[in-house]
C-alpha cells in the first residue's frame, strides 16, 4: 500500500531543503562580482605603490578563486545543517524500538508467572459485582507475527449471563523467558452485535510487540518496560514493584507474588496493580480509582483440540 504520509514528509523535506540551499547558490554570483572588484580595486592599489612585488599563488585570479570558494563552502555547510534537524524532526521516532528476532524465540510458553497450558481455563470475577465474570483460556492455536509463531489466549467477558466481548491476544517467548505480547483481536458485543473493534496486530499501522512478563523480574525490579504498544489504541507500560508479595483471593491465598503496576499516558490518572503467582499467572488485577478487584475463582481443563492457524 502507497503511504501518502511518507510521500508527504519527503516532499516538505525536499521543499525545506530548496528554500535553504536556492538562497546561498544565487548569492554567490553577487558576492563574487563584489569580491571582484574588492580584489581589482586592491590590485590597483599594490600595483601603484612603488616596487610592489607579486608573489606566487597571490594572484588576483587565485585570490578571487579563494573567495567564491569560501562563501560557498559556508552556504553548503548552513544549509547541510538546517536540513539535518529538519530532517530529525520530522522523522522522530517515538523511542521505543523493540528488537525482535524469529530465531531468539523458542516454542511454547513456560514462564512460571505466565504459564500457558493448553485447555486450561481461567475463571476471574469481580468483586460486588456477582453478573460479570471473565475466562481466560490458553488453546493451542497458532498465529505468525513478524515471522515468530505465538500461541492464541481466548478472554471472554460475561455479564448477567450475556456475552458482550471477546478477546484473542497473542504471545511467544524468547529464550531469556520474557514473554512477549504480539497482538490482539478485541471484538465488543451488545445482543450479538459487534459494536467495537480494539485489535492491534504488531508490525501493522505503528503497533509493536511489548513484553507481558519477564524472564528474570530481579532484574527489571523497578525499571519501566512497555506491554502494549499500538499507538492512539493501547500505550500501555508496567513497573515491577514487587517480588514477594501475598494475594488472597476466591481460589486461595498465594505467597511470592510479582506485582506489576500497569498505567497509559492515554489514561492520565488510572492504573492497575497486577499480581502474578508462580505455576498459575494473573491470580488478582486491582483498578485504581476505585480498587475494582478481579480476582481468581477458579481454574478448569479441556483437553485440548487440534492446533488451528488464524
Amino acid at each position: 500500500m502507497v503511504s501518502f504520509k511518507k510521500h508527504f514528509r519527503g516532499a516538505a523535506v525536499l521543499a525545506a531543503a530548496s528554500f535553504f540551499f536556492l538562497p546561498a547558490f544565487q548569492a554567490q554570483p553577487m558576492a563574487a562580482r563584489r569580491e571582484l572588484k574588492k580584489m581589482q580595486t586592491a590590485v590597483s592599489a599594490a600595483d601603484a605603490a612603488p616596487g610592489a612585488v607579486e608573489q606566487a599563488g597571490d594572484k588576483p585570479e587565485s585570490r578571487l578563486q579563494k573567495s567564491r570558494f569560501l562563501p560557498s563552502l559556508l552556504g553548503l555547510a548552513v544549509a547541510g545543517a538546517v536540513v539535518a534537524v529538519l530532517v530529525l524532526k520530522v522523522f522522530k521516532k517515538d523511542g521505543y524500538h523493540p528488537h525482535v528476532i524469529p530465531l531468539d524465540f523458542v516454542a511454547g510458553v513456560s514462564n512460571p508467572h505466565f504459564p500457558l497450558l493448553a485447555g486450561q481455563t481461567r475463571h476471574y470475577a469481580v468483586a460486588g459485582e456477582a453478573g460479570l465474570e471473565m475466562t481466560v483460556k490458553a488453546t493451542v492455536n497458532t498465529k505468525s507475527v513478524m515471522g515468530i509463531l505465538c500461541l492464541g489466549v481466548q478472554d471472554r467477558v460475561i455479564v448477567d449471563q450475556r456475552f458482550v466481548e471477546d478477546t484473542w491476544r497473542w504471545y511467544a517467548q524468547d529464550r531469556d523467558g520474557n514473554v512477549w505480547y504480539f497482538a490482539r483481536e478485541t471484538k465488543k458485543y451488545d445482543y450479538e452485535v459487534m459494536t467495537e473493534d480494539w485489535s492491534w496486530r504488531a508490525g501493522s499501522e505503528g503497533a509493536k510487540p511489548g513484553m507481558v512478563m519477564v524472564g528474570h523480574p530481579a532484574d527489571h525490579l523497578n525499571k519501566e518496560y512497555r506491554q502494549e504498544y499500538a499507538p492512539g489504541v493501547e500505550e500501555e507500560k508496567a513497573l515491577l514493584i514487587g517480588l514477594s508479595e501475598t494475594v488472597t483471593v476466591p481460589y486461595g491465598t498465594f505467597s511470592n507474588c510479582l506485582k506489576i503496576k500497569v498505567y497509559s499516558d492515554l489514561v492520565p490518572g488510572r492504573f492497575e496493580f497486577r499480581y502474578y503467582a508462580s505455576g498459575i499467572g494473573l491470580v488478582l488485577s486491582e483498578t485504581m480509582p476505585g480498587n475494582r478487584r478481579l480476582e481468581l475463582a477458579g481454574i478448569s481443563s479441556d483437553l485440548p483440540v487440534e492446533s488451528r492457524s488464524r
